[in-house]
């Protein structure tokens, strides 16, 4: 029985569009909050999290299926005090508890559903659950909720003891085997490539079995070492990390995880070559792809990764927001309540659109999706240079115009500070590697927009939603915001001057200021780290977590490796190195041990190893510099003006080396 008409719950007041999707239910959700783990203490229930986001579209599948049920919504509330968090809103909560559910054995993704007592502590969880028994292995929602409820009532002591367990173990991996400052070996940065590149897919790329995830911040790293004296001297080692890359960005960028009609990336794909994705597009993984795939253009060239960075830049400064509103955080992977209904075609669509012909020569290339009712075919290239350029020059325009008629997916607005400030470095890495200035501008102009919207003297701010001016009342934020965004503006520092003279310093301010704020509210002062979340949370998660490990995101802790070289660099002050050396040290034993987990701060110690230069050189020179980054592989080169317009100063470490020219400097840095 469907439910056609309920009282509004206690969502309905919510910014967050996935809270609001739930607001008219029949369960009776509430927020995370002091509330609501009073009234589960008060009535002696446990709780159940429920944690998605809009764009997940196996999260709107087990609402629609699930919670609007009349019977299993009764279920709910009467065993349990229902939670709803949105883990854009509240990525402590998803993190801790995604931990959580993975120390129970069980697979972790969205939607995230985990059983805990009253205070919150979790004894057992899992992600979807279909409304009745589909014969693949998985217990009916209806047959959990009871099950987990009368194993509450008649075993509770055994659920406290899991709990009270998994609690310990998520503080104990909160601190690393960190050793001493001096015991760090450049050595251990080879042999992670090493480890990462025996794990590769040399046959369609990437590093995992399907489903098979972009993996942006692994390639990052690649390139980062293959920039090394080592690799520059290992003809084997060096042949080895470059395939690595190139199949990888080859085999994405051909692929149907890359939306080839109007640009930008799908979350994932569910097979092995990267033929079909689940249609989510998230701002997150986009703006990471952008700079990977910007880093990769300047290094090898390939005329298909600028197509790559031209067409997803243009599909986030279009469809996702611009540099004076901030960018939303996700388009919905449904149309219609149907899933990638917006991106795929049928062959009687394809005949109209492209004639018969045209599209018979398309389908012949095409693997059909074969979902409900017709098969329906995803535009993708292939080995065939000839066939990717028919597409390119026959196909993907039409197939847009036609698209523009379709009901586009919904965008969830939220403006969360954290993945903005990754949309910053996407503009500087594709305006160096597309040499498109107005690029480095729109950076410039979106960190003045950040510095306006998110920053306050006592703790910052994290989402803005655009409904409203009392957006901030609700919103924590956490360290990822902080280290994101320091990280980024140090990043625009280095090469701000190029459109903004006189610029970069208070960039590096801005950036400083940020990261000593961060030290208050997050630094722990005993052991190596950064908590997620702030020391004066409201609504704090059952257990403060630090976090190593990069998922789709990289770890707040190392981004805040970057920024704390980044620092040391620009302002030559020692307490920066200090805090590197400290940070590094922290990760000196998960690199033996699980380095594929820590690509975002292996490539923050590979370009700190190989050393970070500044180049000093006159504001007239700058146009010339901009070129030569353009023309030369990514390397983090911190430009700044020089005092004697005929003066070029190279700085490396504590040298100063005179240059003849900018070509001359370029020359020294890539021998």
């Amino acid at each position: 029985m469907i439910i056609n008409a309920v009282m509004p719950n206690h969502l309905n007041a919510e910014r967050s569009s996935y809270l609001k999707q739930h607001a008219n239910q029949a369960v009776e959700w509430m927020t995370w909050s002091q509330a609501a783990l009073e009234k589960a203490q008060l009535e002696q229930k446990p709780i159940l999290i429920s944690i998605g986001y809009s764009a997940c579209h196996w999260c709107q599948t087990m609402s629609r299926e699930n919670f609007e049920d009349s019977y299993i919504a009764s279920l709910m509330n009467r065993h349990f005090v229902c939670i709803l968090v949105d883990r854009e809103e509240r990525p402590d909560l998803d993190q801790v508890y995604m931990e959580a559910v993975r120390m129970f054995d069980q697979s972790a993704g969205w939607p995230l559903h985990v059983f805990c007592l009253p205070s919150g502590e979790p004894f057992w969880g899992g992600t979807f659950f279909p409304k009745e028994d589909s014969g693949q292995g998985i217990a009916p929602w209806p047959q959990v909720l009871i099950r987990i409820s009368e194993h509450y009532r008649n075993h509770r002591d055994e659920l406290v003891e899991n709990s009270s367990n998994v609690i310990k173990n998520l503080i104990h991996a909160n601190h690393t085997d960190s050793t001493s400052l001096d015991s760090w070996s450049p050595q251990l940065l080879i042999e992670a490539a090493n480890n990462l590149c025996a794990l590769h897919d040399d046959e369609f790329g990437g590093f995992t079995k399907s489903p098979k995830f972009p993996p942006s911040m692994k390639i990052d790293f690649l390139l980062a070492i293959s920039e090394s004296q080592y690799a520059r001297k290992n003809k084997k080692f060096s042949t080895k990390v470059i395939s690595c890359v190139k199949r990888t960005l080859d085999s994405m960028a051909k692929g149907g995880i890359f939306d080839h009609v109007e640009g930008g990336f799908f979350r994932y794909s569910i097979d092995s070559n990267w033929s079909f994705p689940h249609f989510e597009k998230m701002l997150l993984e986009n703006s990471l792809l952008v700079s990977t795939y910007s880093r990769a253009y300047r290094k090898f060239k390939n005329p298909l990764y600028r197509k790559v960075v031209q067409k997803s830049i243009h599909w986030i400064l279009t469809e996702m927001g611009d540099e004076t509103t901030g960018f939303a955080s996700s388009v919905y992977s449904e149309s219609e309540e149907q899933e990638g209904k917006y991106y795929l075609w049928t062959q009687e669509e394809l005949n109209e659109i492209l004639g018969n012909l045209e599209a018979g020569r398309m389908m012949e290339q095409l693997e059909p999706i074969n979902g409900v009712g017709k098969p329906q075919f995803l535009p993708r290239l292939n080995q065939d240079e000839q066939w990717n350029e028919f597409m390119e020059k026959n196909v993907l325009s039409q197939l847009q115009a036609f698209r523009c008629k379709r009901h586009a997916p919904t965008i969830d607005h939220k403006r969360v500070a954290s993945l903005n400030a990754l949309v910053i470095k996407a503009l500087i890495d594709s305006a160096i590697a597309l040499q498109e200035k107005s690029l480095l501008e729109k950076a410039c102009t979106m960190a003045d927009w950040m510095k306006k919207t998110y920053y306050n003297q006592d703790l910052i701010h994290s989402i803005l939603y655009p409904q409203g001016a009392d957006d901030f009342k609700k919103t924590e934020p956490v360290l990822d915001d902080f280290a994101y965004w320091a990280e980024s503006l140090l990043q625009l520092a280095s090469y701000s001057e190029i459109v903004r003279v006189q610029s970069s310093k208070q960039f590096v301010k801005d950036a400083e200021s940020i990261v000593e704020q961060c030290s208050r509210f997050f630094n722990d002062e005993q052991k190596a780290g950064y908590f997620f979340s702030a020391s004066n949370s409201k609504s704090p998660p059952p257990v403060r977590k630090k976090f190593w490990y990069d998922h789709a995101s990289p770890s707040g802790n190392s981004s805040l490796l970057r920024v704390f070289s980044l620092l040391h660099q620009h302002t030559k002050k020692e307490k920066w190195k200090t805090e590197y050396l400290q940070a590094q040290a922290g990760y000196s034993n998960i690199i033996k041990k699980d380095p594929e987990g820590i690509a975002h701060a292996l490539t923050s110690i590979s370009e700190t190893t190989i050393g970070i230069p500044t180049l000093f050189v006159s504001e007239s020179s700058l146009p010339e510099a901009f070129q030569k980054l353009g023309d030369t592989p990514h390397r983090p080169i911190l430009l700044d003006l020089s005092e004697n317009e005929d003066a070029f100063i190279l700085e490396l470490g504590d040298t100063r080396y005179e240059m003849n020219s900018i070509t001359e400097a370029f020359e020294t840095l890539f021998a």
